[in-house]
């Protein structure tokens, strides 16, 4: 099985424009810096359709039939249009990810449906397990800058991919989000900031404290803002502390 880091940035992509911050003058010189706005495939389902997510289709030619939405800020949900070119699509999501969805789906089509597409919409209750295609998915609440948001755990054949979404260093403390996680064969970590910003973010070391905390197999730190430490840096300080994983670029590729 393969999961695929889409985008490995934060809201602004790195470069952000018209910033000249090391990453972002980096990032202009040279692709491999390059950072687009946070997305995960898994296997037919979507994590956080992106507004770069017409580029991540392109780059990798996928099927998408399910989608899964931590939440409704729109660097992780303003891609929903572009998943027209699917006739067939499932979303999952809290109440408000889900409503956020159906008004971008207005935008792409209007009121009606095209004849032959079906897209369904499901609400998740936090805590309780869902069958999605394939996977077994748990949603659980986490904090964050908006009125509702999540991660995921995702079971595939009997393997558990834990995915933050976008949190602040609350969960550190969340006993029953760590129970939920704990010994994952593949934990998903936002790493946004250089320090955790409470309610909001996690910082670099909260982040790997987090992989820490709930023994992941292993750990890739995505969402990264172009105001953290350079790559290398952050690969540095991942390594120095132990942690068994890396720090995603786009398109990174994990086998599990």
């Amino acid at each position: 099985m393969k999961v695929i880091i889409l985008g490995s940035g934060s809201y602004s992509g790195t470069p952000k424009p018209l910033c000249t911050c090391e990453n972002c003058v980096r990032a202009r010189l040279n692709p491999m810096y390059r950072r687009t706005r946070f997305s995960i495939y898994i296997e037919g389902i979507l994590i956080d359709p992106s507004p770069d997510l017409h580029y991540h289709l392109e780059r990798t030619n996928k099927r998408v039939k399910h989608v899964l939405i931590t939440h409704a800020h729109f660097d992780h949900v303003f891609g929903v249009p572009d998943l027209q070119v699917f006739k067939e699509v499932s979303f999952h999501s809290n109440e408000l990810g889900i409503r956020t969805a159906q008004d971008l789906s207005r935008l792409a089509f209007g009121d009606i449906m095209p004849r032959g597409y079906r897209w369904e919409y499901e609400v998740l209750e936090f805590w309780k397990e869902y069958r999605i295609g394939r996977a077994k998915v748990v949603h659980f609440p986490v904090r964050h800058s908006i009125e509702v948001a999540g991660g995921f755990l995702i079971e595939i054949n009997g393997v558990r991919i834990g995915v933050t979404g976008d949190t602040g260093p609350e969960i550190l403390n969340d006993e029953r989000v760590l129970e939920l996680l704990m010994g994952v064969d593949l934990l998903i970590s936002e790493m946004t900031k250089k320090e955790s910003v409470p309610g909001v973010h996690l910082g670099v070391k909260d982040s790997i404290e987090l992989a820490k905390k709930v023994n992941a197999e292993y750990t890739v730190f995505a969402h990264i803002s172009h105001s953290n430490y350079p790559h290398e840096v952050l690969e540095k300080k991942v390594r120095e502390a132990g942690v068994r994983g890396e720090v995603a670029k786009d398109f990174t590729i994990v086998e599990l």
